[in-house]
């Protein structure tokens, strides 16, 4: 397996061999999805020239939008690493990054920005909606 990551060979599969060997749990969703765990989960969805990490969490039914819309905003002024959006169904906050590949990334640095990515929800929604998500 070649050290970089590029979109001529960027796959799930590719993807968990990587997370598996760096140790992180791994596994595929009923829809065959790649979702890998350190703390919390996130989806891992390679698309074209990037790599997408998704994660989500539950706000409380009764939030209203306007709270929901602030808390993101908060997010996304402190946190340049992630972005931070309201579902529009489902009382669903979404965190994601995209990992540019074009020109090849190496696997230590998916790793490393993958595990920074994972770091970020629970600190974001402590600081920022703690009242707001379940």
């Amino acid at each position: 397996m070649s050290d970089l990551i590029t979109p001529d060979v960027v796959s799930k599969e590719m993807l968990k061999a990587i997370y598996d060997q760096a140790l992180l749990e791994t596994s595929y969703d009923k829809d065959g999805d790649l979702r890998v765990k350190d703390g919390i989960s996130c989806w891992v969805f390679p698309k074209n020239d990037r790599i997408r990490l998704l994660s989500m969490f539950g706000f409380k039914a009764q939030v209203n939008m306007q709270r929901r819309l602030e808390c993101v905003n908060k997010i996304n002024l402190e946190y340049i690493v992630v972005r931070a959006s309201v579902g529009s169904t489902n009382n669903v906050l979404f965190f994601d990054h995209d990992i540019m590949i074009t020109g090849g990334i190496t696997k230590v640095a998916l790793l490393a920005t993958t595990k920074r990515f994972l770091s970020i929800p629970i600190t974001a929604i402590a600081e920022h909606g703690p009242d707001l998500v379940e």
